[in-house]
């Protein structure tokens, strides 16, 4: 990838879809197009204060363009406004949310109904990756050092602790 498609990719993730190979040469889209409404979006502080603009964005439903938000947090931030909206940008661009989106669905959660890829693999793997390895833990003990008898005890804990073994009841006091 060239430097000049990872800026583009970076500045316009609707690109990102396009090859490399042919970068999108389409007639300006609606989100190339600079208007007053970006404008406002540049010099809005509600768009760029770190907790408040997640709130407002999540409110609001408003969303804002990259070079337009790179813009204003470097107009209120700096230098420092800059780099961490590039860092935001570029975490954006890699997990489809920015930093202020993550930390909003980790407070109040997520109205995503897109299962995770985890969720979608197959029941006979998951269950192959749940099943306690017992021999390989008795191999890593033994290798170890581990005496027999400290073995055994830890190799029962183990399986308790799957629900291979149920617990024994505690007498009566």
């Amino acid at each position: 990838m060239s430097i000049a498609t990872f800026f583009q990719h970076l500045l316009h993730p609707a690109t990102q879809g396009a090859s490399a190979a042919a970068p999108a040469q389409a007639a300006p889209s609606e989100d190339t197009d600079f208007s007053f409404d970006d404008l406002i979006d540049i010099v809005n502080p509600l768009q760029h204060l770190p907790v408040v603009s997640a709130l407002y964005r999540a409110i609001t439903g408003d969303q804002i363009k990259t070079p337009e938000k790179i813009a204003g947090d470097t107009l209120y931030g700096g230098l420092w406004g800059f780099v961490s909206s590039v860092a935001d940008t570029a975490f954006q661009s890699l997990t489809g949310r920015n930093f202020g989106d993550t930390v909003l669905a980790l407070l109040i959660g997520t109205s995503d109904s897109q299962p995770t890829g985890v969720a979608g693999a197959s029941r006979a793997v998951a269950t192959a990756a749940t099943t306690p390895d017992v021999s390989a833990l008795q191999t890593s003990l033994s290798r170890a050092g581990v005496d027999s008898e400290t073995a055994q005890r830890a190799v029962f804990a183990y399986r308790r602790a799957y629900g291979l073994v149920s617990a024994p009841e505690l007498a009566p006091i």
